[in-house]
Formats: C-alpha cells, sequence, structure tokens
C-alpha cells in the first residue's frame, strides 16, 4: 500500500475516533502525509528550487555498499560537484543563506570556504516510526515545565511533536530523533587540534547509545537516551568506563563513572549542563553533546521560524573517506578547522530555536541558536554566545543518513571555538553499527567494572 495514502486514512480513523487532544487542530492533522511529510517537514520543493521535494529518501543501496560492513557507507552521490563557492570573498552576498557562525568561520578563516552541492533529500524511516509519529501529534504532550514528556496517551515510538508549536517541542524531536533503538560508535575517537594545527586523540572508546522512546520492550517508554562509553585508549582512561541515561519524565540524569584506579563505580552527577567534558580536554560541555543533551530547564526557549540555509548535509566523504582521497583519518584535520574540500553543505529548510538563559540560572552560554534539519532534526548548527554576547562556540552535526538502518538522525559532531581557535571532530573510525538492545541487567551500575561491548 502506498505509504501516504495509509497515512491519510491514519489520520482521518484518529480524528474520527474522537482520540485528538487539542494541541493540534484536525486541519493540521490532516496535512501530515499530504502536504507535510509523516514527520512535519514541508513535502515540496521551495519556490527558488534549491531545495527538491521530498520523494523518499534512499531507498536502494548505493554501489559498493557492503552489508557485513556496515560502519562503512558509500556515499550516494559521489558523482555530484559543487554548484558554487562560499568563501571571503563572495560571502556578503550568500549572508542571507548562512547561519551567523558559518559567516563567522568564513570571515575569520581565509581557508575555510563552503561547497555548496545538490541538495538530497535522503532521509527515510521505517513505516512503524512514521505511523507512531503521526499519532504522537495528538497523544503526547509536555510536562514538568516542559522537561518531561506525558506518555499517558501512548506518546512514544515516533517523533512526539511532528507539527511543533514551540522551541521545546522541537527540541524534545531532536532528542528523539530517530537513531533505531540501539547502535554502537566503533571506535569512537575524538581529536583535538590545536591553532597551531597539533593534533592529540584525547580519547578512544566504543560508545553505545540505546534510545528509549523507541524500546517496545518498555510501554509507557521511561527513559529517552542512554549512553554507555568503555574507553580504552589513552592509558590513563583504558578500562574507564562512563554511563548515563535521561528519563522521558522530567529529563533527570542519572550517571555513573567507573575508574580501574579506584576500582569504585560511583555516582557522576556532574555529567550534565555546563560541566566541561575532560574526555575532550574541555573543548565541549556535556549539554552541548550531539547540539543538545539533557534537561532545558536553565533556558527560556523560543520558535523563531523555518529558515532556509546552508548546513552540512550527506556528509559520507567527510565520515567514511577511503584510502585514495585527502579526507581520510587525520589528513583532514587543518589548523582551525576541517579541510573545507571535506565537507558537503546544502541548502535544507531548519527549524530555528533560540534559547536565552532564565533570570537567576547559570551557564557559560547566555544565548544558544538552534538551527535543526526539518527532515531529521538531527543534521544542523548550534551557536553559542557568551555572556558578554559574542559568538563562542560554532557547534555543527554533519548530517550522515544510514540509509541501511533508515535512521536518518546518526551524525558526527564538530565543535570550533571561534576565541581560542581550538576544534574537536568526533567520529567513529569504525562507523556507527547496529547493535542488539542490552538487556537492563546488563547496565546496571555494578556491569561497569568489565567491558561488555565486542562490536
Amino acid at each position: 500500500m502506498n505509504l501516504n495514502i495509509a497515512l491519510i486514512g491514519l489520520v482521518a480513523c484518529i480524528s474520527v475516533t474522537g482520540t485528538a487532544r487539542a494541541a493540534v487542530s484536525p486541519d493540521e492533522m490532516k496535512k501530515l502525509g499530504t502536504t507535510l511529510t509523516p514527520w512535519g517537514a514541508e513535502k515540496a520543493a521551495n519556490a527558488s528550487g534549491t531545495i527538491p521535494a521530498y520523494t523518499g529518501g534512499i531507498i536502494e543501496m548505493p554501489p559498493g555498499f557492503v552489508k557485513s560492513n556496515p560502519g562503512v557507507r558509500p556515499d550516494p552521490f559521489d558523482k555530484d560537484k559543487p554548484l558554487y563557492r562560499i568563501d571571503a570573498k563572495n560571502a556578503e552576498q550568500h549572508n542571507d543563506k548562512l547561519t551567523p557562525g558559518t559567516l563567522a568561520l568564513i570571515r575569520k578563516y581565509p581557508t575555510f570556504y563552503v561547497d555548496v552541492y545538490p541538495t538530497h533529500r535522503s532521509a527515510t524511516y521505517p513505516s512503524t516510526v512514521l505511523e507512531n509519529t503521526v499519532k504522537n501529534a495528538e497523544r503526547c504532550a509536555l510536562i514538568a515545565d516542559g522537561d518531561g514528556l506525558d506518555t499517558s496517551k501512548g506518546c512514544g515510538f515516533g517523533l512526539p511533536f511532528p507539527i511543533p508549536k514551540s522551541g521545546l517541542e522541537v527540541m524534545w524531536n531532536h532528542a528523539a530523533r530517530y537513531r533505531g533503538l540501539s547502535f554502537v560508535s566503533k571506535n569512537f575517537s575524538t581529536y583535538y587540534v590545536k591553532p597551531s594545527g597539533e593534533i592529540v586523540v584525547t580519547q578512544r572508546s566504543n560508545l553505545y547509545r540505546e534510545l528509549g522512546l523507541y524500546d517496545t520492550r518498555k510501554n509507557p517508554p521511561d527513559t529517552f537516551g542512554l549512553v554507555r562509553l568503555e574507553y580504552y585508549s589513552p592509558a590513563r582512561l583504558n578500562g574507564q568506563t562512563t554511563q548515563y541515561y535521561d528519563r522521558v519524565a522530567d529529563s533527570e540524569r542519572r550517571a555513573w563513572s567507573y575508574q580501574p584506579s579506584t576500582r569504585r563505580v560511583r555516582l557522576a552527577p556532574d555529567l550534565a549542563g555546563d560541566a566541561p567534558v575532560s574526555t575532550v580536554g574541555g573543548a565541549m560541555v556535556y549539554d552541548e553533546e550531539q547540539i543538545f543533551s539533557g534537561k532545558r530547564d536553565r533556558y527560556n526557549w523560543k520558535l523563531v521560524g523555518k529558515k532556509e540555509v546552508l548546513i552540512p548535509y550527506n556528509a559520507y566523504k567527510l565520515t567514511n573517506s577511503d584510502n585514495s582521497n585527502a579526507c581520510k583519518g587525520d589528513a583532514k584535520l587543518l589548523p582551525n578547522h576541517l579541510k573545507s574540500e571535506c565537507v558537503r553543505w546544502e541548502m535544507h529548510r531548519v527549524w530555528h530555536v533560540q534559547a536565552t538563559l532564565k533570570e537567576g540560572k547559570r551557564h557559560v552560554y547566555q544565548k544558544r541558536d538552534f538551527f535543526l534539519d526539518e527532515d531529521t532534526f538531527a543534521a544542523g548548527i548550534e551557536e553559542n554566545y557568551d555572556k558578554s554576547g559574542s559568538l563562542y562556540r560554532v557547534n555543527i552535526n554533519p548530517g550522515v543518513p544510514a540509509y541501511d538502518l533508515q535512521a536518518p538522525g546518526i551524525t558526527d559532531q564538530y565543535i570550533l571555538d571561534l576565541v581560542t581557535g581550538i576544534y574537536i571532530w568526533m567520529s567513529p573510525e569504525g562507523g556507527h553499527v547496529h547493535y542488539p538492545a542490552l538487556a537492563p541487567s546488563s547496565l546496571t551500575p555494578e556491569s561497569m567494572t568489565t567491558h561488555i561491548l565486542k562490536p
């Protein structure tokens, strides 16, 4: 059955049976699966033709994809050539399509430029995720001052707010972006690059993620994100394990850390908020992990609206480079930024959300702007301002949809400090690979004394 037809029928059924909640009108519901995709993106092309209509994403595996080596995803668009380049010489004529952070990087670094490629709306989702996303439009609601989801009406197993009405709802879609139920980032590495060009690999680990909102073993779901990091390099981190999860009811984080030197598993409440992440040299804070992670209670969240901007997207060349190109391993790491030729930029519609620090609250960032892709709620850019109002850090998540998993929300991370000139590149050398969801008994604090991940 045609998916759109099925979704139209589903929407009609939901409305007729009277289970609708007040947040989304019947007219808005009719748009899901018709003028909007089931996750609320605009299906049509933009007026200028720089963003195509959504036609179903990547359905067939590209040549060279080897099922037995799923961490390596060949670039399905490797024949594309840049349409044009934006650099310091012509940035002003394109500034309406650049975020302030991108424009600042172009102005600051002569070697930073943006190669603009044809846009491909490559996201795909499993049908069950789409069906639940449409249902969630009428069964999800915010609680706990926006830090929790009301699951009493069945909310879960899809994006919670396909027709978001507020900045908080967009940020919940980001938190719930689809990445499958569980996966491992194999040989996950952080490169810390000094302005001199010196490269320090601050950590290597295997990183396990479990996305509880998609866990059918728990209905209703009680967590929306679990992370377990098992470190093996450098030697001072070997054997260390960090684990935390965030609760659906209020986004409260429960975190633990195990260090072989003490042979103790300890509670780690400081693995949240604006605490610097020591394993990446303090070049980021905990709540900017994957653009944003954790509680939202320190900020007022404003939905500015949608706009069309250039963001890194379909960046397979950056994350799955092979031996023959200049983007493999640390070859792409220049002083101050990644090699510009390795980063593919495309025009996409994004949700713009602005967070401003609440009176009486403390955080190293006074203001934060988020630009999140309408098709994935994952790819995009976050821009952080310090207390003087100056742009401090630019946090980029290049979109790299995992087409074999129908998981468009998997991204790598690239954070640039405009004050110091330091940046970090965080990516798994073994790729992001499906990993069976672990039993709860395998994820207890007591389990952290032993490395259990075998990707």
